[in-house]
């Protein structure tokens, strides 16, 4: 057996066996008490790893069975070990929010600051999570919180992304860093910015990010921010930039944005739409108005305008309010979210469609007629500074347009309102006909507006070569005009001298040139002037479509908005409960005020029978002093209710702005009327009956000076029962001012009593002192050493003792310290032994059934050496039979081959042959029958010498007691 035994020892602790896997399944299920007896057994270990990586204190961590790992904990394992990927008990405990088990793993000092194969400490996973208590419990253990991971990832940029804002407040209380950077080099700030989360934004930016922070691209926060498309954010950004003098918000260059409008004209196909540019600064808009200067030329003798420029600026009001009147005619923008304003919406877009296929197609004729015109040079007084200036103001055009995209533009004509929540599917969906509509819009201005800076090229081929003619005319007629300023209210001006100066040039053109070219100059005047009011009513139309981009753009910020500003269902039912419990609490003060206000009438009607009944025994000296005495508890109680009313007050006022505080956080709605209304109504009724009380106790206090002046009069009547008081109030204050000076003396004469008695004991005690004392100089000297050194020594004594009460004293705490150490290892002792007891007890248990079964196993194996014995037997008589039966074979083979035919000789042989095949086969079955329960038994016997007999063992060995009796019943 000891051979066996040596044989079937597993040499290798670590080497994975089924204790282990049932440790893991106990772990699994949470069966604390399999747990903890698999852990007693030899070569258990929690921190073993199956093939997959798991172990049993990672599963219980992992799961959040704090008992079980509680059990493991105890059991003494490494808390520090980790799995395949590097995890820690910790990090899986913190990972799947088991708060208890992270609380029971700190206790048992489990490293904080661990990381597992990405670089990622317990911190970071809590960040993930948003839970704010895991990462409370680990901030409270001093764990890193500025630690990064292999992405270079802190907590505070993990939290960010993932969107938990009170995570990300506890992090920054805590000194966590608002500037880390990625891989990136992205901030906190710029993934709030990415992920388009105001709330987040503005709580970092009031916790002091950097907005001049770029990453690795150099790009800023403002640059995620317009990315995102959020004008909230983008409007925050630039009011903090503002806000701080040394930030100014980056701008491009104007050529940047016509380079980009050029890029976009030339590809043809519609993008996506991103963020609107910011607002142009006043630095733009002078750069914007400086070409005007750099551009224009030198003017001629007879410089005239061609394009009026100042007068845009009436021109383009006029326009808006045209358009604005004529959107709210037919449009309606004050009913976009009915369902009657899309017919009107629709039919608006259709008017812009048509406007712009009229444009395009005016457009073409006038290039027609410009080619046309090209050929033939002619004379004329008009200057090129007009065009420049018209340039200007098209580029003007071109960056209004632009800034028409930008949140920030506000219109009038928008005053949208939800009114409940389960329109907001309908809002998104006009939302997205509306953006469609714009980008069609964009598409349609952008082939406008590329076909219009053809026309502008024509139009300054052709200007040139007028001004060639124009300077050749100037020189010879040899008169100067001055360049007069230009607008609308100037045209007619301009009409006239444009007259003028043809007349003067047809009376030089009759001395050197033919009637012909007089009259194909004045026909291309006529041309030029129906050109410049097409242009104009162009730029008036492209006006109006701006402004229709402008306030299509601003219905979807105000859409988006009111989008963003709903109410969801858990705050609407927030405000009912707070408005219901405000109606309550007024009730309840309401009721209680009444209470009070009825129970002090009653006190006051008491008062006045009283009152009434004494007037009438007024005759009394003591009735006067009762009718007075009434009279001040009067006062007092009428005191003590304008105090209770003035409490009053104040609760109505606390109330009130209780009532005003709530009603500025929310948003009313409709569904919130109706408890407004019931709100305002019990105030209105608080307030009826506190002007009730109010003029109740104005009642009762004219009452009371009603009944003062009575008791003054009937003093006044009464002149014996005055002066008789007066007899009465000198004599008390005599009798008082007696008692006052009786007083004192008494206190004199106890004062010099006790001084006396001092005096007479001092000088007994100094007769007796004397008397002692009256001893020779040197026995006074001899006591006074010897009671000095009794002094030295008791002193001496009084310190050793005073340290000794105090090693004593911190004896004393260790001791208790360690009395209750000893009492929790008793505890824990005894938890230990009552564990160890019931393990005892199982073991015993299954040492007596082990026992049991050893028996059954003897008496089995008895048997089984028996029917060995037979199957033996059996075996060698079978084969006896066999080498018989091969005899017989031979025997007749021989007589068959001399006397029977080949064909009979064949047929024996086989069914010979069939049948050895047949009792082989058998054989062979039977030895491994014999071979598998030998091994079965032999297993099943080394456990139970082992003493590892479980269950399953017990089973398998019945059935193989069974499986027994019934061969021999077989047999």
């Amino acid at each position: 057996m000891k051979s066996l035994k040596a044989k079937f020892r597993k040499s290798d602790t670590n080497e994975w066996s089924k204790y282990d896997d049932r440790l893991l399944q106990a772990v699994d299920h949470g069966e604390v008490d399999k747990v903890s007896s698999l852990l007693g057994k030899k070569g258990v270990v929690a921190t073993k790893m199956d093939s997959e990586g798991k172990t049993a204190f990672h599963l219980a961590a992992a799961k959040g069975n704090v008992d079980c790992l509680r059990v493991i904990l105890t059991h003494g394992i490494d808390v520090s070990a980790q799995d395949l990927s590097g995890h820690s008990a910790l990090h899986l405990a913190v990972r799947n929010n088991h708060i208890e088990c992270v609380k029971r793993l700190l206790q048992s000092k489990c490293p904080v600051d661990s990381t597992d194969n990405a670089g990622k400490s317990p911190m970071h996973y809590a960040a993930a999570n948003g839970c704010v208590a895991s990462v409370q419990i680990l901030c409270d253990q001093k764990c890193p919180i500025n630690i990064k991971d292999l992405e270079e990832n802190t907590p505070l940029l993990v939290a960010v992304l993932h969107g938990h804002i009170e995570v990300c407040k506890y992090l920054l209380d805590h000194r966590a860093d608002i500037n880390a950077k990625d891989a990136n080099g992205r901030t906190p700030l710029m993934l709030a910015c990415e992920s388009t989360n105001f709330n987040m934004v503005d709580m970092l930016v009031r916790h002091g990010a950097d907005l001049r922070l770029t990453d690795s691209l150099g790009h800023d926060a403002l640059h995620f921010s317009k990315l995102s498309g959020n004008s909230q954010i983008i409007n925050l950004l630039v009011s903090k930039m503002s806000q701080e003098p040394g930030i100014v918000s980056p701008t491009k260059p104007i050529q940047h944005d016509q380079v980009t409008k050029l890029s976009t004209e030339r590809s043809g196909t519609p993008k996506k739409r991103k963020a609107p540019p910011p607002p142009i600064t006043p630095l733009q808009q002078s750069d914007v108005s400086s070409p005007r200067s750099s551009i224009s030329t030198p003017m001629s003798a007879k410089g005239q305008v061609f394009f009026p420029d100042q007068g845009g600026k009436d021109e383009i009001t006029s326009s808006h309010r045209e358009y604005r009147d004529r959107l709210s005619d037919s449009t309606g923008a004050d009913s976009l979210l009915d369902e009657s304003s899309e017919a009107e919406h629709q039919e608006a877009i259709a008017l812009l469609q048509a406007k712009i296929v009229s444009l395009t197609s005016q457009n073409k004729e006038l290039q027609e007629k410009l080619q046309a015109k090209m050929n033939n040079e002619t004379v004329m007084d008009i200057s090129c500074d007009s065009y420049h200036s018209t340039q200007a103001d098209l580029n003007l055009s071109n960056v209004s347009t632009q800034e028409s995209t930008s949140p920030t533009v506000i219109s009038e004509n928008t005053d949208i309102s939800f009114e409940s929540q389960p329109e907001a599917s309908i809002s998104e969906h006009k939302l997205r006909q509306l953006e469609k509509t714009i980008d069609d819009m964009q598409l349609k201005l952008n082939e406008s507006e590329a076909e219009r800076e053809k026309l502008e090229a024509q139009i300054q081929s052709m200007l040139s070569r007028l001004q060639q003619s124009i300077n050749v005319a100037s020189l010879e007629d040899g008169s100067d005009l001055e360049v007069q300023p230009y607008g609308e209210e100037e045209d007619e001006r301009q009409d006239k001298k444009q007259k003028a100066n043809l007349q003067r040039m047809s009376h030089v053109e009759q001395e050197g040139m033919s009637e012909e070219s007089h009259q194909e100059t004045l026909l291309m005047l006529e041309e030029l002037d129906t050109l410049r009011r097409n242009y104009k009513n162009i730029l008036s139309e492209s006006d109006r479509k701006d402004n229709e981009m402008k306030e299509l753009q601003y219905q979807v910020d105000i859409m988006t908005a009111t989008m963003a500003n709903m109410l969801t269902l858990e705050k609407l039912k927030e405000v009912e409960k707070s408005y219901i419990s405000l109606i309550e609490q007024i009730n309840q003060e309401k009721t209680q005020l009444r209470d009070t206000y009825e129970e002090e009438l009653e006190d006051m009607k008491k008062l006045q029978k009283e009152l009434e009944s004494r007037m009438e025994k007024a005759s009394s000296d003591e009735d006067k002093e009762a009718m007075v005495k009434t009279i001040e508890e009067l006062n007092k109680q009428v005191s003590e209710l304008s105090l209770a009313y003035r409490e009053a007050q104040a609760e109505l006022g606390k109330a009130r702005e209780n009532a005003q505080e709530v009603s500025c956080d929310f948003i009313r709605k409709e569904e919130h009327v109706k408890l407004l209304q019931e709100v305002i109504e019990v105030k209105q009724q608080v307030e009826n009956d506190f002007t009730g009380m109010v003029s109740q106790h104005a009642q009762a206090l004219e009452e009371i000076g009603e009944l003062k002046q009575l008791l003054q009069e009937e003093k006044r009547n009464s002149p014996e029962v005055a002066e008789y008081m007066q007899v009465i109030a000198t004599l008390r204050d005599t009798t008082c001012s007696l008692e006052a000076e009786r007083n004192e003396l008494r206190v004199c004469l106890s004062s010099q009593e006790s001084k006396l008695r001092a005096l007479k004991e001092d000088v007994l005690h100094e007769k007796t002192v004397v008397q002692e004392t009256m001893v020779t100089r040197k026995v006074f000297e001899e006591l006074q050493a010897s009671l000095e050194e009794e002094i030295g020594t008791l002193s001496s004594e009084i310190r050793n003792l005073l340290k000794e009460k105090e090693k004593l004293s911190n004896e004393r705490a260790q001791v208790k310290l360690e009395l209750t150490q000893v009492k929790g290892d008793r505890d824990l002792i005894l938890s230990q032994l009552n564990t160890r007891e019931l393990e005892i007890n199982d073991y015993r248990i299954r040492y007596d059934k082990a026992q049991e079964d050893l028996l059954e196993l003897k008496r089995f194996s008895e048997n089984t050496s028996k029917i060995e014995e037979d199957k033996d037997k059996k075996i060698n008589e079978l084969s006896k039979e066999v080498s018989k039966l091969k005899e017989a074979l031979n025997s007749l083979s021989q007589l068959s081959l001399s006397t029977s035919t080949p064909k009979r000789q064949s047929q024996q042989l086989e069914a010979l042959q069939q049948q050895v095949k047949q009792l082989q086969s058998q054989l062979i079955e039977t030895k491994k029958q014999h071979q598998e329960i030998v091994s079965v038994y032999r297993m099943h016997l080394l456990y139970a010498v082992q003493g590892q007999m479980d269950e399953d063992v017990q089973k398998v060995l019945k059935q193989i007691l069974m499986m027994c009796k019934s061969q021999p019943q077989k047999m």
